[in-house]
Parts: structure tokens; C-alpha cells; sequence
């Protein structure tokens, strides 16, 4: 078969065109900054939901639901009359269905009007879930960004998962930076100092480094863990390092609203 340099020239003119074209929608699609969406605030693609009275991608009421804005609205359903039990509260999570590793997470957070019982009287409250693997419940293996008045920072510790952090002392688990180290599986690690804003929008970031994590609330790191462990699967007697997992956004107590929602490779 005969090939001319022309019809070749041409064909290396077509390749080069699309090669830059993919790298430009490449750049548009990351930003100029790196940032990449993981909510692409027109509708749930990407993401599932998970409610204690109807399960996985049941959500009948619109417990999670996109506005104007590129806005997640969280609860902005009608609060139930009457008294409700704890094991009657209507909770749970819109996850992803993609696994994160090695990268930065933001979201901006902005609280809402709504309590719900038998919640009413407490400290308004969510979270952001990450390294979450295993099965869907309420609440799955995974460690929590803690989103709650007055806490926001704090670190939980879910289904038996385990983390190594400095704190002010064995009986008081708030982290500092030179202090003893404590391994904690399961409950709470505190966070250090208070930088929310209780009535305006918060940007809450956590940085995920393999088996290293860090939280910060606008702008200020207030909490690091590191040597993140979970059962092995093989042997539930053993932990092994836990370095990647699905990110959740939690309905709990209270009406919230989330935007922003995304993520930045690690160099």
C-alpha cells in the first residue's frame, strides 16, 4: 500500500489536534488549580443513598436532593409530629461509588433550620465519612469528619477501625500536637481548637495520605491521625493498613446544606 507524505503529515495534524483538545478538556475538567469535581452540583450521578428505614438508593422523600446553585440540600423535609425513638429516627448517607486515595477533600458546609426529634434540644449534627469499605448500615467501617456545633473537626472512629494520634492524655482523647500516643479503636478523638462559623458557610478539608489523615476546618488543621487499621478480612483477630475507601455525607439530626464538593490528587 502506497502512503504519501501528505496523507501522513495530515494524519499526525488530526492526532495532534485531538491530543490537545483532551488535554484542554482535561484542564477545564480538573481547573486550573488542580481541584476536581466529585459532585457535579446538577444532580446525585456518581453517588447513592443509603436510609435506615429503606435501604440502599431508596429515598422516597427527597432526604438528599440538588438546588439552584450547585447545592446539596440535606433533610428539607417535614419534621414528624409527635414523639420518635432513637431507633425510629430517620437517618443515613449519600455515598460515592468511587474509592478515594491519596488526595485532598473539601466541601463547604452551611447548617439549616430543621431539627428533627428526638434530637430537637441537641447540637445540630452530620459528617463526612471517609475510608469507608465493607457493607452499607448506619454507620458503615469507615472514620468521620465530625460536623457538628461546637465539634467540627472532631475525628470518629467507626466499626472497628483503628488510629494512632498524640493526645492531651490517656483520659482526655483531644488532640495536640506533643503529647503521649494513644492507638484507639472505636469513639472519639477530639479536635484542636474551634474554627467554625456557626451561622455562615465552613469549608471543612481532610487530606489523605495512604494511612495518614488530617482535618482541617477552615484553613487550620485541627486534628492528624496516622497507621489507620482494619480487620483483616482473612482474619478478623489482625488489622491491616486501611488507605482508600468511599466518601459519605451524613443525614443525622438536622437540616444542612453542602457545595463545593471536591477532591485533589496529591503530588
Amino acid at each position: 500500500m502506497k502512503i504519501s507524505v501528505v496523507t501522513v503529515l495530515a494524519g499526525l495534524v488530526v492526532v495532534t489536534c485531538i491530543t490537545a483538545m483532551s488535554a484542554r478538556v482535561s484542564k477545564k475538567l480538573a481547573g486550573d488549580d488542580g481541584w476536581v469535581p466529585i459532585f457535579n452540583g446538577q444532580n446525585l450521578n456518581d453517588w447513592y443513598s443509603f436510609l435506615s428505614t429503606t435501604g440502599k438508593g431508596n429515598d422516597p422523600k427527597h432526604v438528599f436532593k440538588v438546588e439552584k446553585g450547585g447545592i446539596l440540600h440535606v433533610f428539607d423535609i417535614p419534621v414528624p409530629p409527635g414523639p420518635v425513638t432513637r431507633a425510629e429516627q430517620l437517618r443515613g448517607y449519600l455515598a460515592t461509588e468511587k474509592e478515594y486515595s491519596h488526595c485532598r477533600i473539601s466541601l463547604e458546609f452551611k447548617w439549616g433550620a430543621k431539627r428533627f426529634p428526638p434530637f430537637e434540644e441537641d447540637k445540630r449534627d452530620s459528617g463526612l465519612g471517609y475510608y469507608f469499605v465493607g457493607p452499607d448500615k448506619v454507620w458503615p467501617r469507615s472514620l468521620e469528619h465530625q460536623i457538628q456545633e461546637t465539634d467540627v473537626g472532631d475525628l470518629w472512629i467507626l466499626d472497628g477501625l483503628t488510629v494512632t494520634t498524640k493526645t492531651e492524655n490517656a483520659n482526655f482523647p483531644m488532640y495536640v500536637l506533643s503529647g503521649p500516643l494513644k492507638t484507639q479503636s472505636g469513639g472519639r478523638i477530639i479536635k484542636f481548637g474551634d474554627f467554625e462559623d456557626r451561622k455562615g458557610w465552613n469549608k471543612v478539608e481532610i487530606i489523605l495520605d495512604g494511612d495518614k489523615v488530617t482535618h482541617i476546618v477552615n484553613g487550620t488543621a485541627v486534628l492528624r491521625a496516622w497507621d489507620v487499621k482494619q480487620p483483616d478480612p482473612n482474619d478478623p483477630t489482625k488489622k491491616i493498613p486501611l488507605t482508600s475507601g468511599k466518601l459519605f455525607i451524613q443525614a443525622e439530626t438536622a437540616e444542612i446544606y453542602f457545595r463545593n464538593i471536591k477532591m485533589k490528587p496529591l503530588p
